[in-house]
């Protein structure tokens, strides 16, 4: 008798930590002071499990509670993720509550990395800008001293740096540069 209470305790005592432990993983990062590149800190999931890719993309199958993420940001191994509502990895250009956000397309460990700063885009010949969260910037921006102008406008190629031109009376050079003070 004395036997069975002592692996009753035990048995319960497992329970309770991996209840915690469970309650610990479904906490949001923020309660951690972990800061997130994602929109917010608190849509941020942790990942434990496993990469699978198939003929439509990547998926990260959560061993935890034995799921995909979707429609939800992620952080992993330093980098923030977003899992479309289809449960893939989003790269290349996409949108998430009005703001657009670059997600690495280039195969390899940080594939579908958000990624922030300048980004050239081959696929429109030019570069855009993020900022520290991640979001495309538009209009007039000082970036390491220098102004740029990005479209604001999505009757051309939102957020493309302007080069060559005037804009608003200003002179921006081949680089993107405003040659005038503003």
């Amino acid at each position: 008798m004395h036997i069975k209470f002592k692996l009753l305790r035990l048995n319960s005592l497992r329970f309770r930590a991996g209840i915690l432990f469970l309650s610990v993983l479904m906490t949001p990062l923020s309660t951690f002071g972990i800061t997130s590149y994602a929109h917010t800190i608190e849509e941020s999931i942790y990942l434990s499990g496993t990469w699978t890719r198939d003929a439509v993309g990547w998926r990260f199958f959560n061993q935890y509670n034995a799921s995909y993420p979707a429609g939800q940001w992620a952080e992993y191994e330093g980098y923030s993720y977003y899992f479309m509502q289809n449960g893939y990895l989003a790269t290349g250009w996409d949108t998430y509550q009005g703001h657009w956000y670059y997600f690495n397309k280039d195969t390899g460990k940080t594939e579908g990395a958000m990624e922030k700063g300048w980004i050239f885009d081959p696929n429109y010949n030019g570069w855009f800008y993020t900022n520290d969260l991640g979001i495309m910037i538009t209009g007039w921006h000082k970036i390491e001293g220098f102004w740029y102008y990005f479209n604001q406008s999505s009757d051309g190629v939102l957020g493309l740096m302007a080069t060559n031109t005037v804009i608003d009376g200003s002179y921006v050079d081949p680089n993107g540069i405003m040659n005038e003070e503003r």
